[in-house]
Parts: C-alpha cells; structure tokens; sequence
C-alpha cells in the first residue's frame, strides 16, 4: 500500500489490470470483500448516474432490468432506490456474487464471461440494461455488444459508461474507434443512439462519458 491506498484501488487508478480471463475473475474474487468500501471513498458516481438515467428512460417500476457486469451489486442498490425490484445480474467474479446473493436485491444471478459468447438468456428478455464500469483495459470492449442488445427488448434502453481515460489511452477505444464501432452497430440497423453525456466525475475525480442507445 501507498497512503493508506489499498492495492486493488491502486492498480485499478493505473489500469494495471490482468490481461487474461482467469486473471481478471482472480483480481475481483480477491477485491470483492472490500470493493465498495475502496470504491466509496473514491468519488465513484457511475453506479448513480446509470441508475438516474435508467429511471428517466423507463417509468414502469416492474420493468426488469439487466445489471451487466454487476460486480458486488453497486448499480443493483442504487436502481432500488427509485423503486425497481426486478433486477438480474451477471458477471464473472464469483466472489461478487456471493455478495449480491446476500444482499438480496436480485432475482436472478448468472456467473459466466461476458463477450461474443451466447448468455444463457433468451431473446428480448429485459426492458433495459445497465453496463457499468466494464469497459476497461482488460475488461470488456465493443464486441459484447450484439449479444447485450439480443436480450434487451426492442426500444429498450442500454446504457453504458467508459472512462475518458480509457478512452485516450485503451488502442480499442482512443482515436475516435470507440465511436465509430459504435456507429457500426448503428448502421446495421441494431440500435439508434439516444444520449452521449459527459461526467466531470465518473471516478478518481476523472471525466467520462456515459452514453444511451435504444434497441431496434
């Protein structure tokens, strides 16, 4: 440690994350038991707002909602709060989940990689989803997106955030790629854009930018 900073939160501000699957689920099984505790001292405010935007985008309460990349289950208590109650999860970290099972705020929790593979959910499946926080060096990249969008319904929102970090440093992302990937998946006719918003605060008092496509 370095001032009293924990190592994972340390890494995390460096983006020295794992380069392998394995790696990355080892890195968040360890974390996991102090996570939001690191993480709250730390100005992470993407949680919230993803939360807030959900809840502008979808009125009906009963909707049910994907937490992707659910973590220990920050996005799950922030959509509570304004009153969802069917909330779903995945994400790779084991340990992670064993906190969101114990917390009590999801209805179903999935354990598998998030990327090209096929989720074990069905088509048209969740009114909205909430990608938070995984769109990292290491983590996820674009090529997950045609299967987030197979399982959100037509006019669904999803809503997703990345750091501007990340954006000027991560190759997949710098240089305008992040966009234009995106605007590719436009073209193909699979969702329309709807918002791209900057946070002065997204985490580690750094910018990002969060963003909204609706499903076609």
């Amino acid at each position: 440690m370095a001032d009293n900073i924990p190592d994972k939160i340390l890494d995390a501000k460096e983006g020295r994350f794992p380069t392998t699957l394995e790696g990355i689920k080892q890195f968040y099984d360890e974390w996991a038991p102090t996570y939001e505790k690191d993480l709250a001292h730390e100005g992470y405010t993407a949680p919230r707002r993803s939360a807030e935007t959900m809840a502008k985008c979808l009125t009906n309460k009963d909707a049910e909602i994907m937490d992707m990349a659910c973590g220990t289950g920050l996005v799950a208590h922030e959509l509570t709060r304004h009153g969802f109650k069917n909330i779903d999860g995945v994400d790779i970290s084991t340990e992670s989940l064993k906190i969101c099972k114990e917390g009590g705020l999801y209805r179903r929790l999935i354990c598998d990689r998030i990327g090209t593979n096929k989720l074990d959910i069905n088509d048209d499946s969740y009114d909205g989803l909430i990608l938070c926080g995984a769109l990292l060096k290491g983590h996820l990249n674009l090529g997950c997106f045609p299967e987030l969008i197979r399982i959100v319904k037509p006019g669904g929102p999803i809503i997703f955030s990345v750091s501007s970090n990340s954006k000027d440093t991560f190759d997949k992302f710098k240089d305008g790629k992040f966009e234009s990937d995106l605007q590719e998946l436009v073209c193909k006719g699979l969702w329309v854009k709807e918002a791209n918003e900057l946070i002065p605060d997204w985490i580690f008092n750094r910018p990002g930018h969060q963003y909204v496509y609706k499903v076609v």
